[in-house]
């Protein structure tokens, strides 16, 4: 377990420097409002690299670049932000014939965190969509290469190939459930909520059978009412800020240890992760905010996801879509 554990560690710390840095950068150069889509971006490039390894990454480039350009022009519009989301749910749902779904969640999340909060980093409506999705390609090119200096294999190694039914009930899941993200972020206009929003549904959604999506979203929800009520009780405190941090990185390490450790059930992970994510933020006043706005968000986008699943488990193929059946063949 130490040897994993040690592993899980460096991956863990050198992924936060990997992140980090593209997020500097922006911000030196002054372009303080894109800040969190560059660590979004960044975080994307990451994730991707480190499951494919490159495989799929300029399809994935130019995805981000073609959604955060047009999420930049079309956030003011909540039926176009709609419209834009259900295509970004579609295109992620339709690769996972490819095997390229499951490493390139963050794709969906870029597209949403423009609509919540589009960055203003140049005069002119279109002159500042080009440079958000040029800040938004090179962040997450950035993190790739990065990466690359720690992940020699993919995690990846094998494409599971899915009946098509299975396929395309997934694109149909991503793509309602997403346009409504895309339609909340764009009335509501408030980061947090959105990219969490969006965050969640990509990951309740992570897999394509509906058993494991159903099961997933459950436990997310418990994970993050118990992680809620512990971020609170921290926040309660009158800890100073440093604390926090320190609190937040305590939560973090066990939530990655839950993670690699073998039989652990999602909900234990979910339940340090959340408090993590939230006390990270500093000031008891940050804390509340934060630990609210995640709590409202997983369970706005748990609730939905077991609505559309299980209108699907009524309406469509009832047992087809929870058959775990696949081949895997192995990725070149």
């Amino acid at each position: 377990m130490a040897r994993p554990a040690l592993k899980a560690n460096v991956m863990f710390f050198g992924s936060l420097l990997f992140m980090v840095i593209p997020t500097a950068l922006v911000l030196v150069i002054g372009w303080k409002s894109a800040a969190s889509l560059a660590m979004l971006a960044a975080m994307g490039g990451l994730f991707s690299m480190m499951g494919l390894h490159g495989r799929g990454m300029i399809l994935l480039t130019i995805a981000t670049g073609v959604s955060t350009f047009a999420a930049s022009l079309v956030s003011d519009n909540p039926w176009a932000s709609a419209g834009l989301m259900l295509l970004c749910g579609a295109g992620l749902g339709a690769v996972n014939k490819w095997g390229l779904s499951l490493w390139n969640f963050m794709f969906p999340v870029l597209a949403a965190a423009v609509i919540a909060d589009p960055p203003k980093v140049a005069t002119g409506a279109v002159p500042n969509a080009l440079l958000t999705a040029a800040i938004a390609m090179g962040c997450l090119v950035a993190a790739a290469l990065l990466t690359m200096l720690l992940v020699k294999k993919p995690v990846q190694t094998e494409v599971k190939v899915y009946p098509f039914k299975v396929n395309l009930m997934y694109a149909v899941n991503l793509g309602v459930l997403l346009a409504g993200a895309g339609y909340f972020s764009s009335v509501y206009r408030h980061e947090q909520l959105g990219v969490w929003l969006t965050l969640t549904i990509v990951i309740i959604l992570i897999y394509p059978y509906a058993g494991q999506s159903t099961s997933r979203a459950i436990q997310r929800a418990a994970g993050t009412i118990l992680g809620f009520l512990v971020a609170i009780g921290v926040g309660a405190s009158g800890l100073p800020d440093f604390l926090y941090y320190a609190a937040a990185f305590v939560f973090l390490e066990i939530a990655l240890l839950m993670r690699i450790t073998p039989h652990k059930k999602y909900w234990e992970y979910v339940m340090f992760l959340t408090p993590g994510v939230v006390l990270i933020s500093g000031s008891a006043s940050d804390i509340v905010a934060v630990s609210h706005n995640r709590l409202y968000a997983t369970i706005v986008a748990a609730i939905a996801c077991l609505l559309v699943l299980g209108i699907e488990r009524l309406m469509f193929w009832r047992g087809g879509l929870n058959q775990h059946v696949e081949v895997t063949t192995a990725t070149t």
